[in-house]
């Protein structure tokens, strides 16, 4: 009984943190970062266009080969990815060639959130034009009820069949999976499609918002102390890495079916997932709190004494959120002023030393620097960022004006050095970001034999 209590004081504790944000992505706006770490790649210099072509069609040019290599990709997943939970036989992708319902077969067989909208859409940066294409509602691309986080983006629409750069179309798509792929997966998210998927009940995260229910699939938590899983297993459930692997097989398949723009489009989802990896606060549960802190903490917050929790949970979440923010305004302006002297643009396009993607390179060298480095950003944010955002747990980070202009707010009260300071820090991050996902396109074209 004590164990399951403290389990339990654990799920509240730690993983309430990250997720009460107004945002729970990584990174704000993946394409932003993308762009600059991808844009001189050798690739592009032979790349041919492709053509647009919906995920519908796509599927009904592919059903049977795709009924085999997703029942060939489940094996996969259950003998390679440590906790996987498998999907139930029932859901299993069949070919039945009927139109009206391939898109749900094949939502539910990837245990994908079946409301999705995958449109042919571009997502255009700042300075970016046009060309002629209708601008696209962002509703017409999310699920999501709040959809003020993409309301600065411009988007437009694109027809079947019209030819795309490839790049473009990878660009786009890391952005996508923040959209709702991943809301109402489980049990207890009130979704019937939950009850379905058997991931069982959410296990950290608020299962009652609706961003939150996706915190599980962009958050891993490998490098944990033993005693925390011990009693935490729930630290254990997360699917990052099956998304991840998922889409890149995906994004394999589809080079090799002849459909390069399903082979980008899938490459960009499941570049999504590694780009998460170099975001600290989704590496660790509480950045900067040590193992012994939570333990006491935790203790506390058994004897009725919850305070210090609700402290440290608040904090986190709004270190995640300054981190956030902070990256969001300075690339915008950065892009928009053009300043390819910006230490994140320079970051970007000067990657950390390569290290060939595999299994061991994400579970024992990705993830791990990223969790170390959780630490260091945490006393940075707490050193040098005024502490109403980040040392003042009474306050809610995303509901302060002051966060809508921080790096000025920053300069204001702690000066240029200050802002310079977490400049360095998060550009650091963005080299790993760039090397990350590098290392993840470079895995796709070589078995792809593009490169």
């Amino acid at each position: 009984m004590k164990r399951i209590f403290l389990a339990a004081t654990f799920t509240i504790l730690i993983l309430g943190a990250p997720f009460n944000a107004l945002k729970v992505a990584g990174w704000s706006e993946h394409p932003l970062l993308v762009r600059h770490a991808l844009k001189n790649h050798p690739v592009w210099q032979k790349a041919d266009s492709v053509q647009a072509k919906s995920l519908k069609n796509f599927l009904l040019e592919n059903e049977e080969e795709l009924e085999e290599f997703l029942a060939e990709q489940e094996a996969w997943s259950v003998a390679n990815l440590p906790d996987y939970i498998p999907c139930p036989p029932e859901l299993a992708f069949k070919a039945s060639g009927n139109p009206d319902d391939v898109l749900y077969r094949f939502y539910t067989a990837i245990r994908l959130n079946p409301h999705v909208k995958i449109p042919l859409y571009l997502h255009l940066l700042p300075n970016d034009s046009l060309f002629g294409r209708p601008v696209a509602d962002p509703r017409e691309i999310c699920t999501l009820n709040n959809i003020s986080f993409m309301l600065q983006t411009t988007y437009t629409r694109v027809e079947e069949g019209e030819l795309l750069a490839p790049f473009e179309v990878l660009c786009t798509a890391n952005d996508e999976p923040d959209y709702g792929f991943d809301l109402g997966l489980f049990a207890d998210n009130g979704t019937v499609y939950g009850l379905t998927y058997n991931f069982g009940n959410q296990p950290f995260g608020n299962p009652k918002l609706e961003y939150g229910s996706q915190a599980p699939f962009h958050m891993a938590f490998y490098h944990e102390a033993k005693i925390l899983y011990k009693f935490g297993p729930f630290l254990k459930q997360t699917y990052l890495n099956y998304r991840l692997f998922l889409y890149k097989a995906l994004s394999e398949f589809a080079f090799r079916s002849s459909q390069p723009y399903w082979g980008w489009r899938f490459m960009g989802w499941g570049m999504h997932y590694m780009g998460d990896i170099s975001m600290p606060y989704h590496m660790r549960p509480l950045p900067g709190v040590s193992t012994t802190r939570m333990m006491w903490i935790n203790a506390k917050a058994m004897l009725g004494f919850p305070k210090a929790k609700d402290n440290a949970v608040q904090l986190v979440s709004n270190r995640h959120t300054v981190y956030e923010e902070f990256q969001l305004q300075a690339l915008k302006k950065a892009h928009r002023e053009n300043d390819s002297g910006h230490p994140f643009l320079k970051a970007l396009a000067n990657p950390a030393p390569a290290v060939p993607f595999s299994h061991d390179f994400l579970m024992n060298v990705a993830t791990k620097e990223s969790a170390e480095s959780g630490k260091t950003i945490d006393r940075i944010l707490k050193k040098q960022v005024p502490a109403l955002l980040v040392s003042d747990p009474s306050v809610e980070a995303n509901d302060l004006a002051e966060t809508n202009r921080i790096i000025a707010f920053i300069s204001e009260e702690k000066g240029e050095q200050a802002v310079l300071a977490v400049t360095n820090a998060i550009a650091a991050r963005m080299q790993s970001f760039s090397m990350h996902i590098r290392s993840f396109m470079d895995a796709i074209l070589a078995e792809s034999r593009i490169i």
